[in-house]
């Protein structure tokens, strides 16, 4: 489940989220005008800011969603965003008109072309790098789009965060439920909560799972 859209003037939020249990099941059954008591944000979002000149988004399944917000905020800073998007079949891939709509470069890639290939998601974005100044990656939903922009962002010297999907208790951080391993200053490892730490955080401290 993501926030999707951040409509600030209307205060208004839409939610994305596939039904796959009671609680999504009793949410898709709300009618307008029905109560849904709920808080946040907690935890902490993406650190981009309009120094930014160029953004790279490269998601795949749900992280589809998890992404779409950081389009939209970036258009609203002038910062140039070019999305990659992958899944299984091109039916599955979302957001494509909406970030369109927000003057985001669409690049779709899928499983059953043969487009989303990880040699050929690496080259477009070295190409995005090089040729176009992306300046800072971001990703979501894919432990092998992860490694390739830890790799990329390492190689070019270039900034870039990941956010993690967990499953999380609390989201306060005082269940503990959402614990993972992550790469320390000292180069061992370190422990932190996915809810509070995060969901967001730079790409280099995540450990691929």
């Amino acid at each position: 489940m993501s926030i999707y859209r951040i409509d600030s003037a209307g205060q208004r939020l839409e939610f994305l989220y596939k039904i796959v249990g009671t609680g999504t099941a009793t949410l898709a059954e709300l009618k307008p005008g029905e109560a849904l008591n709920i808080f946040g944000p907690l935890g902490k979002g993406f650190g981009f800011d309009d120094s930014c000149r160029h953004v790279v988004q490269i998601a795949r399944g749900v992280g589809l969603a998890t992404l779409a917000p950081v389009a939209e905020a970036a258009a609203a800073m002038g910062v140039r965003v070019t999305a990659i998007l992958s899944a299984r079949q091109p039916e599955l891939v979302m957001s494509v008109d909406h970030l369109q709509t927000m003057g985001a470069t669409v690049i779709q890639v899928t499983d059953a072309d043969g487009t989303s290939d990880v040699d050929k998601v690496e080259a477009t974005v070295r190409t995005l790098v090089e040729k176009e100044n992306a300046d800072f990656l971001v990703t979501c939903g894919s432990n092998r789009l992860l490694q390739l922009t830890q790799a990329l962002g390492r190689e070019y010297g270039i900034r870039g965060e990941v956010a993690l999907e967990q499953r999380m208790g609390c989201g306060i951080g005082m269940c503990f439920a959402c614990v993972r391993a992550f790469h320390a200053p000292d180069g061992g490892e370190t422990y932190r909560r996915v809810c509070w730490d995060g969901p967001v955080f730079d790409i280099q401290e995540a450990i691929s799972w």
